[in-house]
């Protein structure tokens, strides 16, 4: 993105739209820093621009990165930019089987934004794991080696609004993925946040909280249930 200087008049009405505070005036004229705009086009989308000012710039690999991560209308290798259904619509999608837990790893958020090379490192934590990248996920798009977790070298300089890694666990290796998120979360610049999510066994028992509670690992529990939200994969016939 980039500030037509022609047009633009410097009243700053565009600033506060920018989601990573990339916008500022210089010489009474607005301005994008290029090392922090992460291509979202929210200033263009919501900005009151009086003048039409504000401009897209002509985007190249690897800088187009940014629009593929941030902008939630572009994709990457056939990925929208936010991947696959959220978690919490399991029980229409059931991408999460019994015994096993979807991890989820968010770095970023709007105000903070997040480096590829801060995803890359919580990536090859994890994969000494031993884990399951989710295909659907734009970060498993730009992995190059799912073993290693090795993203494409090319970007690792790119930002984004926000990344997720998402990733499929056996019930039994969950607590060594978590405390392996955890410390890794001390080696990067940027928020995280953990989620953790599984199918609700026949007595109502969560097996993700029993096994984070064995570990005496805290945590914030929370359930969302969609009721008629999708259609299930999944169809019971009758004779």
């Amino acid at each position: 993105m980039y500030i037509d200087q022609e047009k633009c008049t410097g009243c700053g009405l565009c600033i506060v739209y920018c989601p990573v505070g990339a916008i500022y005036i210089e010489n009474k004229k607005a301005k994008i820093n290029d090392d922090i705009c992460v291509e979202c086009i929210n200033c263009k989308r919501s900005a009151p621009c009086r003048k039409d000012a504000i401009c897209e710039s002509e985007l190249v690999w690897p800088r187009q990165v940014r629009s593929q991560m941030s902008n939630i209308k572009t994709e990457y290798k056939g990925v929208n930019g936010r991947g696959t259904e959220e978690m919490k619509t399991n029980d229409v999608t059931h991408r999460f089987k019994k015994g096993y837990c979807g991890v989820a790893i968010e770095l970023g958020r709007p105000g903070v934004s997040t480096s590829l090379r801060d995803l890359e490192k919580v990536a090859m934590a994890v994969a000494k794991c031993g884990v399951e990248f989710e295909e659907l996920n734009p970060i498993t798009s730009y992995i190059v080696d799912k073993k290693t977790g090795k993203l494409d070298s090319d970007i690792l300089d790119e930002r984004a609004l926000s990344g997720i890694i998402e990733i499929g666990v056996a019930n039994s290796n969950l607590e060594n993925v978590v405390r392996t998120v955890l410390d890794v979360a001390e080696e990067i610049d940027t928020v995280l946040c953990l989620d953790c999510v599984c199918v609700v066994n026949e007595d109502d028992s969560i097996d993700a909280m029993d096994i984070l509670d064995k570990a005496g690992i805290a945590y914030s529990p929370n359930c969302k249930t969609n009721v008629g939200l999708g259609q299930s994969r999944y169809v019971r016939r009758t004779e």
